[in-house]
């Protein structure tokens, strides 16, 4: 009976952080060792991936910062985005990382299931 307390506990405890302090962000479900993408190995991807972006991605990219998109321009925006995620958290894999999403991350029906049906490819 004590177990299931505390599992029921847990799973509670875990529901009120995620309701109060909300989810981690993407980049802390990438883990190597137990340690979450970030110092010199976030910094070299992401300069990888910000090297691979075209000017027309980068003017994009700064018109999305100051609001200034059409809705042809934030669909464009959106796919230079995705293959941007994709050359960051590629090389994040390429240097060891997995997508290793903490409990409750990727329930069913929140905003980051899609991230998790994106990114299940990553997680061995």
């Amino acid at each position: 009976m004590k177990n299931w307390l505390l599992i029921f506990l847990i799973v509670g405890l875990t529901g009120c952080r995620l309701i109060f302090v909300g989810p981690e962000p993407l980049g802390h479900q990438w883990k190597k060792d137990g340690v979450y993408l970030q110092g010199k190995n976030f910094r070299k991807c992401y300069d990888r991936a910000e090297n691979a972006m075209t000017e027309r991605e980068k003017y994009l990219d700064n018109a999305y910062s100051e609001r200034e998109l059409t809705p042809e321009e934030m669909k464009e925006w959106d796919l230079a985005m995705d293959r941007f995620s994709k050359i960051h958290y590629g090389c994040a894999y390429e240097l060891g990382y997995r997508f290793k999403p903490d409990l409750g991350w990727c329930w069913e029906g929140s905003f980051n299931m899609r991230m998790c049906d994106k990114y299940k490819k990553y997680r061995n």
